[in-house]
């Protein structure tokens, strides 16, 4: 009997416990392709809870940044971004921050790792002209601005050391002077890093569940008045795409943007949705059949010690008819 009543208990509780892991929602990744998914799968759109529905960029071709957006350099010099761009040179526009989770590096990576090549003299853009080269802070520049208005100098600075570092030894010293980053020239002040990623469309938003700044992947061309020129989107720059990006900022002429949109935002399905009361549902049931099983095991134990010696308990009646 106590053996009959253990399983009886086993398969309820396991048939409860399959019962709550089948309301759990199967959601996508953002991003995720529907026509890519099994047929046998259900894969949703993020739900409207969904905190990074509006990351993107909202591309302006032609359109200026503010050169009046005041900031500091990551020596902590006072600049408005008109002061940066000065010089008549294009300009490639990164949104990082140094506690990026994973994106920044990423994309900063694949920055540094085209740059050596874009740096090498090669065939011109224009099939007309001799031979050019493009390295940074000689025939363009690169502006990063963080997008923690927190963000210290010393992170700043040790951000940028790090991808300058990266690049051939005989073009840091140019680097060096060509790549600015910029943080908010009073901290906790993010009106001017909201001003200047307004001006190009590029859309971000902080997680303050995760702490953290959820945005997209974009270099952004500008010619050398401030004017948006190209967008290229991803973690990997073709050198060859980059090298007209930059002749084409140069000429102030607009191109059509390369490359696909990621966006940094580490999304968790069970946040603000009912996919959390699934799981907890499930961890309960879980617990619940263990604490039966358990039970089960102590009352049989219980009445084994109870049976006098030479006894056993009488196995269970056989059903009419049955010997």
């Amino acid at each position: 009997m106590a053996s009959s009543a253990i399983i009886a208990l086993a398969g309820t509780a396991g048939a409860l416990v399959l019962a709550v892991a089948g309301t759990a929602p199967v959601l996508a990744h953002p991003g995720a392709d529907d026509k890519a998914a099994a047929a046998d799968d259900e894969i949703l759109a993020p739900p409207p809870t969904y905190q990074a529905n509006g990351v993107t960029v909202d591309e302006h071709l032609g359109g200026r940044v503010p050169l009046d957006a005041a900031f500091r350099t990551q020596d902590g010099t006072l600049v408005t971004l008109g002061q940066v761009l000065r010089g008549g040179l294009p300009a490639i526009l990164t949104f990082n921050y140094s506690d990026c989770p994973m994106l920044c590096s990423v994309q900063l990576n694949g920055l540094t790792a085209a740059l050596p090549r874009v740096g090498q003299l090669g065939a011109s853009p224009d099939p007309g002209k001799a031979d050019a080269m493009f390295r940074v802070g000689v025939q363009f520049r690169i502006v990063t601005i963080d997008l923690e208005p927190n963000e210290t100098l010393d992170k700043a600075r040790a951000m940028r050391q790090r991808y300058l570092e990266r690049l051939p030894e005989d073009q840091r010293a140019a680097a060096g002077a060509g790549w600015t980053f910029l943080v908010a020239a009073t901290p906790g002040d993010a009106a001017a890093i909201h001003r200047v990623a307004d001006a190009v469309g590029f859309q971000y938003t902080y997680i303050k569940d995760r702490a953290e700044w959820a945005h997209p992947a974009a270099l952004i061309l500008l010619s050398a008045s401030g004017a948006v020129t190209r967008y290229l989107y991803g973690i990997e720059f073709d050198p060859m795409v980059m090298r007209e990006s930059i002749y084409k900022a140069g000429l102030a002429e607009p191109a059509a943007a390369v490359g696909f949109m990621i966006r940094c935002y580490h999304y968790d399905p069970g946040a603000n949705s009912h996919a959390r009361a699934g799981v907890m549902a499930l961890r309960i049931g879980a617990a619940g059949f263990a604490v039966l099983l358990f039970a089960a095991i102590g009352v049989m134990h219980f009445l084994r010690r109870k049976t006098p010696p030479g006894r056993t308990l009488a196995p269970p009646a056989a059903p009419n008819g049955v010997t």
